[in-house]
């Protein structure tokens, strides 16, 4: 991962989200003036819920995942977030809190944003703000299918739509399956890990998928997509 300890200006920042190009240099410089970055190794803890939130968190570098925690260890996982994307967007007009945790998949580059300092440029800058919510919508719209998932299909459709899900956000850079343990896929479709288990072995037989360690590879995803779409 790239050292981020000589950036000292946000206008040199090539990890920079589209909505930051919206921004003029003296809303660039206020945004540096108000915001530091702290790496955060794998396995470390980003937020932690019901925590105070003060910071808008921007991930410069790195992968983060969210979740709900939940008695037992069993846990809700929520979503992968990636480089140029937003953590904490909630608490500038909401509840003064995190809502969910969220923990380092790989070592991350956070930027910690005063959360005042974000909802003035937000009201200063129309053209960030929709950059902002256009990003906003786009996520809650994701997880409000998860939520569907959930909450009307069986264990098969859930795992399905895990393996959809996780397959579409992967991309060069992060095969997302070699950063999450088979706990971890269960916790996103809300079963136990030994059920989790007994399902992509199914799906192995069956030649929809291959696995190898934790590495997983989609072979049919019409087969899967009938399976979510039948749950």
């Amino acid at each position: 991962m790239e050292d981020f300890s000589e950036i000292m200006n946000c206008r040199d920042c090539t990890k920079s989200s589209a909505c930051f190009n919206k921004l003029i240099p003296s809303e660039l410089e206020f945004i540096n003036q108000n915001k530091t970055h702290i790496l955060y190794r794998k396995g470390e803890n980003v937020c932690k819920e019901k925590a105070y939130a003060s910071y808008v968190l921007y991930i410069a570098d790195g992968l983060v995942k969210l979740y709900l925690e939940s008695p037992n260890n069993r846990n809700i996982n929520l979503k992968v977030l990636k480089t140029s994307q937003f953590i904490g967007l909630s608490s500038i007009y909401g509840d003064n809190i995190y809502h969910y945790s969220a923990q380092a998949l790989v070592d991350s580059t956070i930027c910690l944003i005063n959360k005042d300092s974000f909802r003035k440029i937000l009201i200063d800058n129309g053209q960030f703000a929709s950059g902002i919510i256009e990003w906003y919508c786009k996520k809650e719209t994701q997880l409000f299918h998860r939520i569907k998932s959930l909450g009307h299909k069986q264990m098969h459709g859930r795992i399905a739509d895990v393996l959809l899900y996780l397959s579409d956000e992967s991309n060069e850079k992060y095969d997302l399956f070699n950063y999450l343990s088979r706990k971890d896929i269960a916790d996103f479709a809300s079963i136990s890990t030994e059920s989790t288990v007994r399902i992509l072995t199914e799906f192995k037989n069956d030649n929809i998928i291959d696995t190898d360690g934790k590495d997983i590879q989609i072979l049919d995803k019409k087969r899967l997509f009938e399976i979510s779409k039948n749950g």
